[in-house]
């Protein structure tokens, strides 16, 4: 496997400030990381910049789910499922190692959720719009078939039940994938490297200030093109002219031990606000989420709160009563910002998940909306736009939207190879922090009972050894993990207050 270290970063930063690129794209989320490697694949000199690590945003606090969005029908935005849902197909083709298919058991209640004529209609229009028709197909089940799958679920006004497919994933290592494909692509890509200003020369983007974080050097990189894949920190790059309407909505997810709800495999919750809650199994913990509320606060402070975790909590027992799980009960907790572009809803939820892109007079190419489905159609889509204006063809690029196979790296990530996960994370993954290990190149942060405290003086030994530090860095590095455990504990703190 070829070097992908804290040396190739820094390697790559030199490059990039040494001679300019065609392409430069800010931000590594899934949105960056596919504009990146597309480019790449087209034959364009790119670099990638992230401020922090690779999918430390919005993109590494997903549901997990490539999915078409079938809540979304309710709302007829069916060319958002439709593209949501081909590009689901794809990426099972595309990355099997990484996208791997999942079925869900979806409940009619009298009441509340859809009604059963809806749900009809609504899986129908799924099934159709998926024209690779990898997954199978709509299954419908009685009350009592949908009580002998899962013998826990309430029966309290279930009327029927159906079974449909999607995919699920690890987002941070999905993400991680596309990074790596564009890399050996030949992308010069940098995690810790923040864009302080854009660089503008009579009137046009010409590049950016980029920040070393690791160094604290500043270097210039000039670029023919400049991408702000940045998400909810969009507006900060751009200039004064036209604006990109975002408005941030926060979701948030816990986990807690599969064994204290009892389902037996992923179900689609309808909850009281017409909004959806899945509960999908992970090992010895079930994911849940998601909520969808607006958020006016710090961008990079982004928390749970003690109503989201409740929130999540009802919506579970409303649909397993007999569920025993309480705050304290809770393993982990996660908040992320969707970038949605603002249409004039008056419910968060009924946002619709379009993206956007919009050039700006003086050239920049700046992009919010989406999923975590969609981000290689939307880089297909920027780089054509970009193909068609100022940066033109290469003629030793390939056209059109490339395919090729996304693969995951080396053994299996668990608590029980800690030595070889650290230097593989390492070598070959970019890890810079104790964090990129225990909670995005592994999700141990969020899957073990302690979140991974024991093991971070573990990994931070193992990556001293790779990376040469010494006690004040072994020591600033426990330091920091003990920061991120303690905001993402935080509201803890009010439930026990309460």
């Amino acid at each position: 496997m070829e070097e992908f270290s804290a040396r190739t970063r820094a390697a790559n930063l030199e490059a990039m400030a040494r001679e300019p690129v065609d392409v430069l794209v800010i931000g590594g989320g899934i949105v960056g990381a596919w504009t990146a490697l597309t480019a790449a694949m087209r034959g364009h000199r790119t670099a990638l910049v992230e401020k922090g690590d690779f999918a430390s945003g919005t993109s590494g606090k997903t549901s997990q789910l490539i999915h078409g969005g079938l809540r979304y029908l309710q709302q007829f935005r069916i060319g958002v499922v439709r593209r949501a849902a081909q590009e689901r197909d794809v990426l099972l083709h595309m990355a099997p190692t990484l996208v791997k298919p999942l079925t869900f058991l979806i409940p009619v209640y009298r009441g509340r959720g859809p009604r059963r004529w809806q749900l009809r209609i609504g899986l129908w229009l799924y099934d159709a719009v998926s024209m690779g028709k990898v997954l199978p197909r709509r299954k419908w089940l009685s009350r009592e078939e949908a009580l002998a799958r899962e013998p826990t679920l309430s029966g309290d006004g279930l009327i029927a039940a159906a079974v449909y497919a999607d995919a699920v994933t690890r987002d941070a290592r999905l993400v991680l994938a596309v990074v790596r494909k564009a890399a050996k692509q030949g992308a010069l890509v940098a995690n810790y490297a923040r864009v302080t200003s854009i660089l503008r020369e009579e009137g046009k983007v010409a590049g950016a200030k980029v920040l070393d974080e690791e160094l604290g050097v500043v270097r210039t990189v000039r670029a023919r093109a400049v991408v702000n894949a940045t998400g909810v920190w969009a507006n900060e790059l751009q200039g004064g002219g036209q604006r990109l309407p975002i408005r941030p909505t926060k979701g948030i997810h816990i986990l807690v031990p599969h064994d204290r709800i009892g389902n037996h495999g992923a179900v689609t919750l309808p909850t009281m606000d017409r909004r959806v809650t899945f509960v999908i199994p992970r090992g010895e913990v079930d994911l849940v989420g998601t909520t969808d509320t607006e958020y006016r606060g710090r961008k990079d402070e982004v928390e749970a709160s003690l109503a989201d975790v409740e929130y999540l909590l009802r919506a579970v027992k409303g649909g397993f009563p007999q569920a025993h799980i309480a705050p304290a009960d809770v393993v982990a907790a996660y908040a992320g910002l969707r970038p949605l572009i603002d249409t004039g809803e008056n419910r968060e939820s009924d946002i619709s998940r379009e993206h956007r892109i919009l050039v700006d007079r003086d050239g920049l190419v700046s992009v919010a909306g989406g999923k975590l489905t969609t981000g290689r159609a939307i880089a297909s889509e920027i780089m054509a736009r970009l193909e068609r204006g100022w940066l033109g063809k290469k003629a030793n690029g390939r056209s059109g939207t490339p395919r090729f196979q996304l693969e995951d790296t080396g053994p299996p990530l668990d608590a029980s190879n800690v030595s070889a996960i650290v230097a593989r994370a390492v070598r070959e993954e970019m890890a810079v922090h104790v964090d990129d290990v225990l909670v995005r190149r592994t999700s141990l942060f969020y899957e073990s009972p302690d979140q991974g405290e024991d093991l971070a003086p573990v990994v931070i030994t193992g990556m001293s050894a790779e990376l040469g530090w010494g006690a004040e860095r072994r020591a600033a590095e426990m330091e920091r993990y003990r920061g991120v455990l303690e905001r993402n504990r935080r509201w803890r703190s009010v439930a026990a207050d309460g």
